[in-house]
């Protein structure tokens, strides 16, 4: 069994493969229990069916399933994730694995110039934690005026006095000095750390946010604007995904069902009302039936193109598609996405530095979960254009992070020739990248199905920069 671990393990690592610490590694992460039990059998009917086992499902599932008297289906298309999914600085190797999507956008018209066929990637979790599972695991609220501008619009109990509860009861501090304002709280299911790895880039990257008479706040706390160490989602050095956080304690509610490899395909309606979903297991199709609800949250990409598949969307969509239309609702349209613009820069460290996949640096992170293999991004910066501005409302936020061409190479969809002229020259060298993002995007796009087959990949157009105010 644990050479068969180890494989499997390192086949998303190929060059941890072969290391003899590989094992020892995997032995280490064990300690903590980074997926729920699951089930290949489930019965005809349930009170509440929830397709998507990612950020929003795992969470609903669990506090569904707090009700003795209610019956609960937990739908996965992917698989509880791999034991090495739990070292934070690995995240990027799980892009394009089975625990993601794999999406890529239409060409765009107006960006990705330097990309092949003008196609941005665009990562989507695939197991149990969704896209927690591969993403950088910061730790960021979002703005307390986006929340009240949703209120004052009309979504009631969207306020950021109505959310900041929910953020307090999910949340499990572990940073003394971020604990001082008022903002954060102890004893949530998610744990929320800084990393114990100082990058050699931080010290610097903050004395020049200081000299240019930006503070470093706590962006979750009173004041977003400014420059922020990110806390991330993180346990003891290692990934605290929704999976781990919600589903793991919940595993033995015998009122929770969690199937995985459960490939929902369409939502069964009768009289105007969900009543059920269809889904494909192990070379079988199903049909499970909801007494009281489905929900749909399988993400920003699946959920619509679910919804789609089983009529509901825009008439024209589907008519073209030989889809019968249940409800002409404007699904898939609004999409909105923060663009990003990396800037890298050459350093030259003061000291060597081991890699990050070393023998050097494998130990120090299974002995003192310290180190890179621990790290997050280094330092975090949401910014108004409008320097003195005294409203805090950041239109760009910055991203700072040591990055490796490896990286670059294997997650930007790059024209050849573009890597060779810009990048090439950083191979072996440290680089620090500074994304770019912007936080208010106007431009608008749309999800559409690429036809009537569920397996076949959505078309994902964001439409970046179409809107001259971007």
């Amino acid at each position: 069994m644990a050479s068969s671990t180890v494989e499997y393990n390192g086949a998303y690592v190929p060059s941890l493969a072969a290391n003899p610490l590989l094992p020892l590694l995997l032995i280490s992460l064990a300690k903590q229990k980074h997926a729920p039990r699951t089930t290949a059998s489930f019965s005809e009917e349930y009170d509440y069916i929830v397709v998507g086992a990612g950020s929003a499902g795992s969470v609903v599932s669990s506090r569904l399933s707090e009700i003795p008297c209610v019956t609960v289906l937990l739908l996965e298309a992917g698989k509880a994730p791999p034991l090495l999914n739990d070292v934070p600085y690995l995240w990027r190797y799980f892009w394009f694995s089975d625990l993601d999507w794999a999406y890529k956008t239409v060409p765009q018209k107006h960006s990705g110039f330097a990309l092949i066929n003008n196609q941005m990637v665009w990562p989507s979790g695939k197991g149990i934690g969704g896209t927690s599972l591969i993403n950088g695991m910061a730790y960021v609220r979002g703005n307390k005026k986006n929340y009240d501008d949703w209120a004052r619009l009309g979504a009631v109990g969207w306020s950021y006095s109505d959310v900041k509860p929910y953020f307090l009861k999910f949340e499990d501090n572990a940073d003394p000095e971020y604990l001082e304002n008022g903002y954060h709280v102890v004893d949530g299911p998610v744990r929320v750390h800084t990393s114990n790895y100082e990058a050699e880039i931080k010290k610097p990257l903050m004395e020049a946010a200081k000299s240019l008479g930006y503070k470093i706040v706590d962006s979750n706390g009173p004041k977003q604007t400014g420059f922020y160490v990110p806390q991330g989602t993180i346990r003891n050095s290692q990934r605290c995904s929704t999976g781990k956080a919600y589903l793991v304690p919940a595993e033995n509610r015998t009122n929770l069902n969690i199937v995985v490899r459960a490939y929902a395909k369409k939502v069964l309606i009768e009289d105007g009302k969900a009543v059920g979903v269809q889904f494909d297991k192990d070379g079988g199709t199903f049909a499970v039936r909801a007494r009281r609800e489905v929900i749909l949250s399988a993400g920003a990409v699946n959920s619509p193109k679910l919804l789609m598949l089983s009529g509901i969307g825009p008439r024209k969509h589907l008519e073209d598609l030989e889809i019968p239309v249940v409800v002409d609702l404007p699904v898939g349209d609004n999409a909105q996405d923060h663009v990003v613009v990396p800037v890298h820069f050459q350093i030259e460290p003061r000291r060597p530095s081991a890699s990050p996949l070393s023998q050097q640096s494998i130990r120090e992170y299974i002995d003192n979960r310290t180190g890179i293999l621990g790290s997050l991004t280094t330092l975090i910066a949401f910014i108004n254009t409008q320097k003195n501005s005294v409203i805090d409302d950041p239109v760009i936020q910055l991203y700072f992070s040591g990055i490796s061409s490896e990286v670059v190479n294997g997650s930007y969809n790059l024209k050849p020739e573009v890597y060779e002229k810009i990048f090439r020259p950083f191979e072996n060298r440290t680089m620090c990248v500074c994304n770019t993002q912007l936080l208010q995007p106007q431009s608008k796009g749309t999800v559409r199905l690429s036809s009537a087959n569920p397996y076949d990949m959505p078309l994902i157009d964001p439409n970046y920069y179409s809107n001259p105010k971007i």
